[in-house]
């Protein structure tokens, strides 16, 4: 299956969950109401209508009035609203996406300051898997934690964090981390996170029915009368909410399972090697407390971790939110002798960055178009050797430019690099823009920005993107009040020379959508015809980039959108094209179907590549609109 398909059967997946969990609850409202209303009857919480039914009636005739239909609805609208808001409420809560799961289990942010040599292998690897899969690396949070164990969080990935337990990166070696992490991105680029808060919300829905009735046991101010039938009204809550969130988890529980079955053989097949992932599974078998968590509570969240995070009785082992380790680890490693292994503490003497795989082809010297519509067929796909050469470009980069990487891990600094990104090649430009910085900047940060600048005239033209990839987690920090000072500056340097360059709009478009993303109301999903006038300006600003005149750039967008999408769409001079438009552009295009996503992908690639061959400015472009459509393109080397 490939990354649009997967995208594709994710929302599917989640259209059927919600379906099944509405069903569900309807059934449980229903039966909320009608216990209610009988518990009402029978323990005498009933008004003067119900009187004349005590004596002297037939079952069927006090049924109709304890059980008629506007009485039950308007019992079952209570309870649906109850549900409804307490749901509401817990996704209100995780609206900040995988940072306020973090941080709920005591995770500490390591992008900034990583305190050891496990920390710098653990950020290391998942900067490389990252900068392989073409996403932005996510923040990484350290859990302490005993056990082995880890967690993939977020709505999409401009708000992932991946955590990782201390007992992880002291007792995996670095080919057994990368297995995890790699299970870890398979959850982000498969669309398994939106799907596992959702979860949450819906789960901490139908718990408040069980809350309201121990609530209502814990109540006190009732009068003798009442007591009875409030008591009795409380018992049956908790007892249909606790069977409410029985069946949820029930859901949870199969839903978690197959999709582990699913991320295991992704990281398998993104590394190459069953070894690191299956080696993984061994020790947490080997371990007496296994992946269990110790210090906080993540029955909420089991079925988001990497590995069974509670303690199952043989009873209940069924509700399980992980399929059991032997089965995990023989589909990975069919020879497994059943024997696991007792962990001891890793060695981090070695590089944190050294290779994968030593068997790795040579990297390529250039990009020709087919390379990058290659690329888009494999979106979300890893395999061993653009991890080794995100590797070796990783490394190469901490080598030979030790400084620019530390100063990038640095809030403050961090911005230095986009402003220096963003100054324009032509000297009477640059100089309106020192100029901007000097009156607008304080002076440590202009000196930052020029040291940062001298360095970047000494990378090759793919390693920036990379650097600000590195940097995006750190941005994220900023204050409300620092960002919007910061957007501001990057905005007056784009329109010093008054036009939008179309790299000046992705780089800025992906600072913006990664500090500070926003989510998607993703109701429905729209055809690309449904998106033509969004596709139309972003087209036409690419067919500007490369034509010499804009009678060309014309010619090309109109060839090239009748060929690769079979319909016409307007042309639009890049005169009317402005930041606003072009972002607003972005955004619409980005609820296209999943299967549909690809084929605006590819008319982008025809439009950029009429002369045959993308440069490295044309890939960052590229790069940076798949990103923005959570279709990440696959590492790709352009010198």
């Amino acid at each position: 299956m490939n990354f649009y398909e997967s995208q594709d059967q994710a929302r599917k997946q989640t259209g059927r969950l919600v379906l099944l969990f509405m069903l569900a609850l309807a059934a449980l409202i229903l039966l909320t109401a009608f216990v209610i209303a009988a518990v009402a009857y029978i323990l005498g919480m009933h008004n003067a209508r119900f009187e004349s039914y005590e004596t002297g009636q037939s079952v069927w005739q006090i049924a109709t009035v304890v059980f008629e239909w506007q009485y039950l609805g308007s019992i079952a609208l209570a309870v649906l609203a109850v549900v409804a808001l307490a749901s509401l409420f817990r996704m209100s809560q995780l609206k900040s996406g995988g940072r306020v799961i973090a941080e709920q289990l005591g995770g500490r942010l390591i992008n900034i300051n990583p305190r050891d040599a496990s920390e710098k292998k653990l950020l290391n690897v998942v900067e490389e898997m990252a900068i392989a899969s073409g996403t932005p690396v996510p923040s990484v949070y350290l859990m302490d934690e005993p056990g082995i164990n880890a967690f993939a969080a977020g709505y999409q990935p401009a708000d992932a964090v991946i955590g990782v337990t201390r007992g992880a990166i002291e007792q995996l070696s670095r080919q057994e981390l990368q297995g995890v992490i790699a299970h870890e991105f398979s959850h982000i680029l498969n669309g398994d996170m939106r799907l596992n808060l959702r979860l949450i919300g819906i789960v901490y829905g139908i718990v408040i029915i069980a809350l309201s009735g121990r609530y209502l046991l814990h109540g006190t101010r009732h009068s003798s009368k009442d007591r009875g039938a409030v008591l009795g009204i409380g018992l049956a809550l908790i007892l249909l909410g606790y069977l409410g969130v029985f069946f949820g988890n029930l859901i949870k529980a199969a839903i978690s399972r197959q999709r582990e079955f699913l991320a295991d053989a992704s990281a398998v097949q993104f590394t190459r090697s069953q070894d690191g992932i299956s080696g993984a599974l061994k020790k947490i078998g080997g371990l007496s407390y296994h992946s269990v968590w110790q210090k906080h509570d993540v029955n909420e969240i089991s079925h988001m971790l990497f590995a069974q995070g509670l303690h199952f009785s043989f009873f209940n082992r069924w509700m399980a939110t992980h399929p059991p380790l032997d089965r995990r680890i023989k589909r990975i490693d069919p020879r497994w002798n059943g024997d696991f292994t007792v962990p001891s503490s890793v060695s981090n003497v070695a590089s944190a960055s050294s290779p994968v795989n030593q068997s790795s082809s040579e990297m390529v010297s250039s990009l020709a178009a087919d390379d990058l519509m290659e690329a888009v067929d494999h979106s979300g796909q890893l395999n061993d050797e653009t991890i080794t050469s995100a590797v070796k470009e990783l490394s190469l980069l901490q080598i030979k430019f030790e400084t620019l990487c530390s100063q990038i891990h640095d809030p403050y600094n961090a911005r230095s690099l986009v402003y220096a990104m963003l100054l324009d090649r032509r000297s009477s430009i640059q100089q309106l823009q020192w100029q901007s910085l000097q009156q607008y900047c304080d002076n440590i940060l202009l000196k930052q920005t020029q040291s940062i600048d001298e360095q970047l005239q000494q990378l090759e033209s793919r390693q920036p993107m990379l650097l600000l990839d590195m940097a995006l987690p750190i941005l994220k920090l900023l204050s409300d009040d620092q960002y919007r000072q910061f957007k501001q500056q990057m905005l007056r340097l784009i329109k010093i020379d008054k036009k939008v360059e179309l790299r000046e709009w992705a780089l800025f478009y992906l600072v913006e959508y990664y500090c500070r993303p926003t989510q998607l109301n993703r109701l429905h999903m729209v055809s690309l015809k449904q998106r033509k006038p969004a596709m139309a300006k972003l087209l036409s600003a690419l067919a500007s980039i490369g034509a010499s005149s804009e009678k060309e750039a014309e010619a090309i967008f109109l060839n090239v959108t009748r060929s690769s999408l079979g319909f016409s769409l307007r042309w639009y001079p890049i005169k009317e094209l402005t930041i606003p438009s072009l972002t607003q552009s972005l955004q619409h295009v980005r609820d296209l179907k999943p299967l549909e996503k690809p084929r605006f992908l590819k008319a982008c690639i025809g439009i950029v590549q009429h002369d045959g061959v993308v440069d490295s400015r044309e890939v960052e472009i590229i790069s940076c609109i798949a990103q923005a459509l959570d279709c990440p393109l696959p590492y790709m080397d352009v010198r």
